[in-house]
């Protein structure tokens, strides 16, 4: 009986840690981001495919879906200055891709919301002397939905702390034994409207 109540037991915490292992790799992506740990950025992403992922979502983010047009059929038509913008939107969601979504680039972005909160709304302070456990609260409140959908596909949905209708939703993959994110997206949800 007590081998296999310790059986039980084992396969127990064995599954808590399987469950619990990609959210841990999220937050531990997270912290490197916010600590600027390069190496650990750089292990932990599969940057061909975040980049082209992340580009196609601030893509549509910043222009708009591309309407879907039957096979044959004419497609609607586009003004010269809608043209224009959509060019500069392309190019300017291009360079930041390259720029910034690299080991380097990814605190660099933190750091510019760092300074603004150190600098112009004061609020820096109260976040560096939040202890950890609190941050894993206010991370977890943020989360919108985290599942499965093979044993090694994970997605997490987490709405951003300062826009609660932009939301970035991570598709992690089993690679051997660590879990990475293979792609980002950037997701618009409409605003819930308060009572």
């Amino acid at each position: 009986m007590k081998k296999l109540l310790f059986a039980l037991a084992a396969g127990f915490a064995l599954a808590a840690a399987y469950i619990a292992y990609p959210l841990l790799t999220v937050w531990t992506i997270r912290e490197a981001v916010r600590t600027s740990n390069a190496p650990y950025i750089e292990a932990k992403l599969e940057w061909p495919t975040v980049r082209e992922t992340l580009r196609q979502s601030m893509l549509e983010y910043a222009i708009g879906p591309t309407p879907v047009v039957a096979p044959g059929a004419r497609g609607p038509t586009v003004g010269l200055w809608q043209r224009i913008k959509n060019g500069i939107s392309r190019r300017a969601v291009d360079n930041m891709i390259e720029s910034y979504v690299t080991p380097e680039g990814l605190p660099q972005l933190f750091g510019v919301r760092q300074f603004y909160r150190e600098n112009i709304s004061g609020e820096q302070a109260a976040i560096d002397a939040m202890p950890w456990n609190e941050r894993v609260i206010g991370f977890w409140k943020r989360v919108k939905r985290a599942e499965f959908h093979s044993p090694t596909v994970f997605e997490i949905e987490m709405a951003d702390r300062n826009d609660p209708t932009r939301h970035y939703v991570g598709l992690l993959k089993l690679r051997g034994i660590e879990w990475k994110l293979t792609e980002l997206r950037l997701r618009t949800v409409p605003a819930t409207p308060s009572l």
